[in-house]
């Protein structure tokens, strides 16, 4: 059974007030014995309220970092959506939110470029502009970059095939390579992409990439 310390000091301190029983000389043993026994009672009360009061700070604090983990992780994603999707609004707010985050210093970049990559998008081309942001009506504009508007699954088939007819000889190797320029002159440069690939078949997956 616990002891109520707080009770117990007010009780023996109202005990010492009573205790009529003082010597010729003022002073009273019991009263004192009762005095000191409430001032261990009521540094005790006091030890288990600041503990208390500790403790709920604890609680409070690992409350507010999961919060602010789960807030980061849900921020993360609506970014990387946006960016992945491709939509000249919600692609633009979407970096918007990114810079107001970096200048609030509340970067996020680590959880966004997480969720593209794990979804099967390059981060790099996730940043780059999409083709319908960019003005058409300026001849001397530069070539808007497409690479992330291509399909994920349009992107790999072209990357498996041009490595590989890249890797051969004679006419295929020069039609691959004909084909990856055409295809980077038009704004999908898949040189990086095709590059890993090479270097998959040449050398083997590396190790620390997942396996699918």
């Amino acid at each position: 059974m616990s002891i109520d310390h707080r009770a117990e000091a007010i009780s023996l301190l109202a005990a010492s007030r009573e205790d009529k029983n003082t010597t010729f000389e003022g002073h009273n043993p019991e009263a004192d014995r009762l005095i000191a026994e409430a001032q261990v009672h009521a540094t005790l009360a006091r030890n288990e309220d600041q503990a208390a009061t500790t403790a709920d700070m604890r609680d409070a604090l690992h409350s507010l970092r999961r919060r602010y983990a789960d807030m980061r992780a849900l921020v993360g994603a609506h970014i990387a959506e946006g960016l992945a999707s491709r939509e000249a609004d919600r692609w633009k707010a979407a970096l918007n939110l990114t810079k107001a985050l970096d200048e609030a210093h509340c970067n996020v970049d680590d959880l966004v470029d997480g969720w593209l990559e794990e979804n099967g998008c390059d981060p790099r081309s996730a940043y780059k502009t999409p083709a319908s942001l960019v003005p058409r009506d300026d001849p001397w504009a530069a070539t808007p970059d497409i690479t992330a508007d291509v399909p994920e699954r349009v992107r790999r088939v072209l990357v498996e095939y041009l490595a590989a007819a890249l890797l051969s000889k004679g006419d295929a190797q020069g039609v691959a390579q004909t084909i990856t320029f055409a295809l980077k002159h038009a704004g999908a440069d898949l040189t990086g992409d095709i590059e890993k690939q090479i270097s998959d078949i040449a050398l083997g997956r590396d190790p620390s990439d997942p396996p699918f």
